[in-house]
């Protein structure tokens, strides 16, 4: 077989896949992950204007990578790709809040960390950061920085190599139901966490058109949450 042919049937594989991926039910699953692009595209649609928003549109772009990296068996690349998607979702919102981090990444001279996105005095979930741009979500904060660093870890293993996903994941490209549907519920996870710290960072700073937008969203995520109610019982104009 020559080079050429070796990764046509490669593609071969891919689409052996995503046959097997819809046999198996998973076209549900497939769907909704797919849609969660839609509220990403809300929140940019929010925060147009700012310079973080470049970041976002990063995120996005390896979000979409990732579920086709699912979807074609490379489940090991589209965990990582994932990862990355989170970390550059949160990077957002970390980036708001320190400008001159933002410049200095976009210029290569600074890198996003996970231990600054999930630092315990001054992440993202913190009391002290969400404090400071709506504080009814501060006490929220630690149950999602949980929620946050455990997707976060999952993800890791797949990153780094951990012997058992070596031993879950196939040695060649074909489906793996379980590692489809833990993608899922992964991004899940993720898509929960984003957009409690987008709420906690941006409601109150947001046009009354975009939180119109923003509305259906966060109360189907976080709807539960008291400061969330109570945003959005208030009458229209205050």
């Amino acid at each position: 077989m020559d080079v050429l042919e070796h990764y046509r049937a490669l593609f071969k594989n891919s689409d052996i896949v995503l046959a097997e991926m819809v046999g198996a039910n998973g076209v549900e699953a497939l769907i909704a992950s797919h849609n969660y692009l839609l509220d990403f595209d809300a929140i940019k649609i929010a925060i147009a204007g700012r310079p973080e928003a470049a970041v976002l549109d990063s995120a996005v772009k390896e979000y979409q990578f990732a579920l086709f990296a699912l979807v074609s068996g490379q489940y090991r690349h589209a965990f990582g790709g994932l990862r990355l998607f989170f970390e550059l979702m949160l990077a957002t919102v970390q980036f708001s809040a320190h400008e001159i981090d933002y410049r200095m990444w976009a210029k290569d001279s600074k890198d996003i960390n996970w231990s600054a996105l999930k630092d315990s005095q001054n992440g993202v979930f913190a009391t002290n950061f969400i404090r400071a741009f709506n504080p009814g979500f501060s006490d929220c904060g630690k149950q999602y920085l949980a929620i946050a660093e455990a997707v976060y870890r999952e993800c890791s293993e797949f990153v780094h190599g951990n012997a058992g996903t070596h031993a879950i994941l196939p040695s060649d490209i074909a489906f793996q139901k379980e590692a489809f549907f833990s993608w899922h519920d992964k991004a899940a996870t993720m898509r929960l966490a984003i957009i409690f710290a987008f709420s906690a960072r941006y409601l109150n700073y947001i046009t009354k058109e975009a939180m119109d937008r923003m509305e259906p969203i966060i109360t189907d995520v976080i709807g539960d949450l008291a400061p969330v109610q109570e945003i959005f019982a208030q009458p229209a104009g205050t």
